[in-house]
């Protein structure tokens, strides 16, 4: 069932709907710049390429970590799983064992 919208959804009938508060100014006329405002965009510019390179400087350690941790899970497997093959060897080896007494 399609109703009408609620009023702050529906459609305008006003003419100016989200017209801007402060018209810009044209182009010819100079703004005055604000030099408080400037140093805080600066500083806000200068803070998020901060935040960026701390970011990728964490996701490389993390890689990196995540790799190394990964060898060494590998070499663990390895070296398990040879011990394990040894002493399943070593059992086999020793049922089978000839006893040589010397006269």
């Amino acid at each position: 069932m399609l109703g009408a919208a609620p009023p702050e959804r529906g459609l305008q009938t006003r003419l100016r709907v989200n017209a801007l508060r402060d018209r810009l100014p044209s182009p010819d006329t100079l703004v005055p710049v604000d030099p408080e405002r400037r140093a805080l965009e600066v500083r806000i510019a200068h803070a998020k390429e901060r935040i960026v390179e701390d970011l990728n400087r964490a996701s490389a350690l993390f890689r990196g970590a995540a790799a190394r941790a990964g060898r060494g899970i590998e070499a663990a497997v390895i070296v398990a799983g040879l011990a394990i093959a040894a002493a399943i060897l070593a059992v086999l080896t020793r049922r089978r064992r000839i006893r040589v007494t010397w006269r």
